[in-house]
């Protein structure tokens, strides 16, 4: 029994939130016999556990200079080890986190080193504003680490600079303006990159934060007109700091690239409400419903209070919880912890408290 099919199986009668409700009523002793099979299967699913100290291999591709903010010369591919410790707390990076030594790689290395696990495929992650290379490839391996990922991990990276304190309004609109900028630049090298990716015969899972999107959506949109089918399993947008209305036009673009989009969303965002008075429109990531999208809010979860910014949660333990079921392929109705949005919400969905 494939475990795609497993799963809704067993959370559609444990948990009595299929979404058929009109699903007949299981003979005795059949939830037992599903019971042995997930576990059968679990074992295969996650045959290395992540329970102790790990070093994750993080391949990446990245146009920037990694010695400075600005762009690179051309794309460049490489490898690197991050120790992840086993203490760290779920969803942080910081003290324990050690980068290795770092190799470079040709494209061909690159795509070849992606295929070394098909049948786990691959996690990609594109980072968003204000963040350097080393704080970028610990965050692909915390997530990676936090979800027990079992496939290959590549981080995408665009020249996203620290020029000062987010809190210094001089500054967060001079870093702000400088990484639109760059965004805007990397847009090109990204296309490069998915071009390359969607010839592999490997499933994908493509997480995006914040203003990641500004370079990774319309590299996606650059290459939809030539693909025949999606080459991307699970889209996931977290936080997009990105126009809703252009994003709304785009959607049956995307669908082509993605079998399923995922947006993860916060009207307690104060990042993206920093955003919308730079941008001067509301931003996608501030919970926007669109039609052949699971928009799910977390501002249940994730509440920044009177001095946070409720903007990192994409790296968190309720979310990353949801996402592993999302890369299961269970529907929203079927996640643990997920309620319906009633009335005209902004949302399809509430990830709970």
């Amino acid at each position: 029994m494939k475990i795609r099919a497993i799963f809704p199986f067993l959370f559609g009668f444990l948990f009595a939130c299929s979404s058929t409700p009109t699903a007949p009523v299981p003979p005795p002793g059949v939830l037992f016999v599903a019971r042995d099979s997930i576990a059968k299967e679990t074992a295969s699913l996650f045959p290395e556990s992540f329970s102790d100290t790990r070093t994750i291999r993080v391949r990446f591709a990245s146009n920037r200079d990694q010695e400075s903010t600005s762009l690179g010369t051309s794309l460049v591919f490489g490898e690197t080890t991050v120790t992840v410790p086993d203490t760290h707390p779920v969803g942080t990076i910081g003290q324990g986190f050690i980068r290795g030594e770092t190799k470079t790689l040709a494209l061909s290395e690159l795509k070849s080193s992606l295929s070394e696990k098909p049948q786990w495929g691959s996690l990609i992650f594109v980072h968003g504003f204000n963040v350097d290379f080393t704080e970028a490839l610990f965050r692909t391996a915390q997530i990676a680490y936090d979800l027990k990922f079992q496939g290959t991990v590549l981080l995408l990276s665009w020249p996203a600079g620290k020029t000062g304190g987010f809190f210094e309004k001089n500054l967060i609109n001079r870093t702000y303006e400088s990484n639109q900028r760059n965004a805007l630049a990397s847009i090109d090298a990204f296309f490069q990159i998915f071009q390359e990716l969607s010839g592999l015969p490997l499933p994908r899972q493509l997480i995006i934060h914040s203003m990641g999107h500004q370079v990774a959506l319309p590299a996606l949109l650059k290459l939809s007109p030539a693909l025949e089918r999606p080459f991307i399993q699970e889209l996931v947008l977290n936080a997009p700091d990105f126009d809703p209305e252009e994003f709304g036009t785009s959607i049956p673009a995307l669908k082509k690239i993605a079998n399923r989009i995922t947006l993860y969303c916060s009207q307690k965002d104060n990042a993206l409400l920093a955003s919308k008075a730079f941008n001067g429109k509301k931003r996608l990531g501030a919970c926007i419903r669109h039609e052949g999208v699971d928009v799910v809010n977390v501002s249940e979860v994730d509440d920044p209070g009177l001095t946070g910014l409720g903007h990192g949660y994409y790296s968190s333990r309720p979310l990353l919880t949801d996402l592993a079921q999302v890369f299961l392929g269970l529907s929203p109705e079927q996640r643990l912890f997920i309620r319906k949005s009633t009335g005209a919400g902004a949302e399809n969905y509430f990830l709970r408290r």
